[in-house]
């Protein structure tokens, strides 16, 4: 019996050193990685306005942070909408972390730099509105190959150049382009009329050549 209780007392002593030099993780240890990422967004851009004074790192959520919306069951990121924050600065791999995310508007800033070929590789993503800043490059060839769920996306009034890639033909959930008002040049992409969930196109104000659909808002 003494060695039976001495067994005890042994595999207690060591579940404790256990616990004591590997604590045990929360639950829901993805919850922080919200707050790692958007942290890790702010960190490369630019805030003179200090409306992002409200994102905290030491904060177990940012659910209430300004421009941030969750799901009220999970706690998780599902929109950020910054539109006119006068933010400038880098759109950087931060953003890579919020894994629910079904909305990013940054429109109406002053964001420049290329856009990441993983953005949209998120997905839960199914809108985009990156409009009206200052990015420039080209988009990634490869960008629309893994959309996800991506149903929206605006790139609207920008710096952007070159051609329109041929991977965008392959994003069949989207229902709405608008890539007006760049310096995109060259063909559009023939796969693009496949898009059976396609309703509203806008490539105005770009410097596309060769033959359009009908109905196609240039």
């Amino acid at each position: 019996m003494k060695m039976k209780n001495l067994s005890t007392l042994l595999l207690l002593w060591l579940v404790l050193l256990l616990v004591a030099f590997f604590p045990v993780r929360s639950l829901s240890p993805s919850l922080n990685d919200d707050v790692l990422g958007l942290i890790v967004f702010k960190a490369d851009i630019q805030d003179p306005s200090q409306k992002l004074s409200s994102w905290n790192e030491d904060d177990d959520t940012p659910c209430n942070w300004i421009g941030v919306r969750c799901n009220p069951r999970s706690n998780r990121v599902t929109e950020l909408n910054l539109d006119g924050f006068s933010l400038s600065g880098r759109i950087g791999r931060g953003l890579l972390q919020l894994k629910f995310l079904r909305k990013l508007s940054l429109a109406r800033n002053n964001l420049s730099g290329s856009i990441s070929p993983n953005l949209a590789k998120l997905e839960s993503l199914r809108i985009i509105d990156l409009s009206e800043n200052s990015l420039s490059g080209f988009i990634p060839d490869d960008f629309f190959k893994q959309c996800g769920s991506l149903r929206s996306i605006s790139l609207a009034s920008n710096r952007l150049s070159g051609k329109i890639p041929g991977s965008l033909g392959s994003c069949a959930t989207l229902a709405a382009i608008n890539l007006s008002w760049n310096q995109f040049s060259g063909t559009l992409p023939g796969g693009i009329w496949g898009l059976s969930g396609l309703r509203s196109l806008d490539l105005s104000g770009n410097l596309l050549e060769g033959r359009f659909q009908k109905g196609l808002k240039l």
